[in-house]
């Protein structure tokens, strides 16, 4: 019963996304990209990989899941199973989209496979890193990294002697998981068989509280966020990039389908907006420079295209 609950939920919210039409959540994404360019583009096929349920971090479930049956299991289920959607629906403009995370024993077999020859770890979140093989022209290799511009550079922290100072900084800096292969035997299975061009793993899912004042906490009203860290490999199975991408939501909204609705399906976007801005780059197309139209005339973002007209210029 309570499965069935869920499925009518994450339905509900994928009918009311596929009804409207929705846009970049981040202005710093899609910026200057044109939908007929990356139209012409192969469409790729990404094979999600969902997290391992272990990797699933919230401190806000219990507020959550209040006045419900629901447990710890149930809502991580919910969230799980909702942004696995949520990326579902983001990639079908432009990606084919193969969820391992699937009702099909063949599928959950092929899921287990990857867990056993990956290995989640936890490093310093830095800038992500194209490297010179990857075809990117340097130039737009340097934008595709401006748009990521989430990540603050940090000192390194420790106690050491600087200019004759001993300098102590604290660990402060934001971890982020990622993921290494093991053994690439999965990719060569998985790559043929799916076809695959990129894997899309979702490593961790934080429901965190973000608010450390205690009159805030008191208050009931303080703010939460949703982070979700993802790997990108190639077919073969090296790693693109790595990123953490962000949606913050109120301790007021406690309502599952709403926060799955409202909050999940935006970080679904911004998890496909990343891949294919980094699509749209590698390949060469040109973003324009200047602000958009309506972004300067102080139009709510979600009004503007996914991909604004491309410009000619050199």
């Amino acid at each position: 019963m309570k499965m069935k609950i869920l499925l009518f939920l994450i339905l509900a919210a994928s009918s009311s996304m596929a009804q409207s039409n929705y846009g970049p959540t981040n202005d710093s994404l899609y910026l200057g990209f044109k939908r007929d360019s990356i139209a012409t583009l192969a469409k790729p096929t990404i094979v999600l990989v969902p997290f391992h349920p272990d990797k699933y971090m919230s401190e806000v479930d219990r507020d959550i899941a209040k006045g419900t049956p629901y447990t710890y299991q149930h809502t991580r289920g919910f969230f799980r199973k909702g942004l696995d959607n949520a990326i579902l629906i983001a990639s079908k403009a432009y990606n084919d989209c193969v969820n391992l995370h699937a009702d099909d024993p063949e599928k959950n077999m092929d899921l287990d496979f990857v867990y056993h020859l990956t290995q989640p770890f936890v490093v310093p979140y830095e800038p992500p890193v194209i490297k010179e093989d990857q075809g990117f022209k340097r130039r737009l290799a340097d934008y595709w990294l401006k748009l990521q511009g989430e990540v603050a550079n940090q000192p390194e922290p420790g106690a050491r002697i600087e200019q004759g100072q001993i300098v102590s900084v604290a660990e402060h800096r934001e971890l982020i998981t990622k993921v290494s292969v093991l053994n690439h035997k999965f990719t060569d299975s998985l790559s043929a068989k799916y076809n695959a061009d990129y894997y899309l793993f979702v490593n961790e899912l934080d429901m965190l509280i973000t608010s450390t004042d205690y009159r805030e906490l008191e208050s009931d009203n303080y703010g939460r966020i949703i982070k979700a860290h993802i790997t990108v490999f190639d077919a073969k199975g090296n790693e693109l990039f790595s990123l953490i991408k962000k949606e913050p939501f109120s301790s007021l909204e406690n309502d599952l389908e709403n926060i799955i609705r409202n909050h999940y399906l935006p970080l679904g976007h911004e998890i496909i907006y990343s891949l294919d801005s980094y699509r749209f780059l590698q390949a060469g197309l040109k973003p324009i420079i200047e602000e958009e139209e309506k972004k300067t005339r102080g139009k709510n973002i979600l009004d503007l295209s996914p991909l604004q007209k491309l410009k000619s210029h050199d």
